[in-house]
């Protein structure tokens, strides 16, 4: 007996439409549910990117940072001063440059200005200044200043005393390469700068 007037067929397949119906909900749920967890991971690993170039972008900054530091430290360790030593006559009045650098680094194409008597100017050059101190001597001839061409090492028995007050001898400037091809300038108003860079001789084996 039948009280739902319903035959056995119908039911069945009342019964598996509501199942299906069932099943497709479930399976939309799920993959709504799939959906979502994909996005939260692909945000998570776009994060986690994002995260990795800005850390590797401030390591970067910072390592820059260092080498300019490094570089600017390693320029600012050329020097140059006017000096006289002691007699009482035949004084010598000389330029001293220094290279003090704590890598024993060398530099290349030296150019110093300096300022001297009655405001005349003279470009000591040097090719190379290794790590010390040179002296390049001034002298007068005719009432002229005259300069030696060689730079000489100061030694131990060199008793050359800095100029600290004279306002008629002055280092106009400082021009030289690093061993990285770097050009800098040093000036008494500016300070030390970084001017161009300039092609580095290749050395070649043999």
């Amino acid at each position: 007996m039948n009280i739902f007037n319903l035959e056995w067929g119908t039911i069945a397949d009342w019964v598996a439409a509501v199942a299906a119906a069932l099943g497709a909900g479930l399976s939309i749920a799920a993959l709504r549910h799939a959906l979502a967890a994909n996005r939260t991971a692909e945000q998570t690993r776009l994060d986690a990117v994002r995260a990795a170039a800005a850390t590797d972008a401030r390591e970067r900054a910072r390592d820059d940072t260092d080498r300019n530091r490094e570089r600017r430290a390693l320029a600012g360790s050329v020097a140059a001063w006017w000096a006289a030593d002691r007699a009482e006559t035949g004084r010598r009045y000389v330029v001293v440059v220094s290279n003090q650098s704590p890598t024993s680094a060398v530099f290349h194409d030296v150019d110093v200005t300096v300022a001297g008597w009655r405001g005349t100017t003279h470009v000591i050059h040097m090719n190379i200044l290794p790590p010390g101190k040179f002296f390049i001597e001034q002298s007068m001839d005719g009432g002229q200043p005259r300069w030696t061409r060689i730079p000489l090492p100061v030694g131990r028995d060199d008793v050359l005393d800095p100029f600290t007050v004279a306002s008629d001898r002055s280092i106009v400037q400082l021009e030289y390469n690093d061993g990285l091809g770097t050009r800098w300038r040093w000036t008494p108003r500016d300070g030390l700068a970084e001017i161009e860079r300039v092609d580095v001789p290749a050395v070649l084996g043999g």
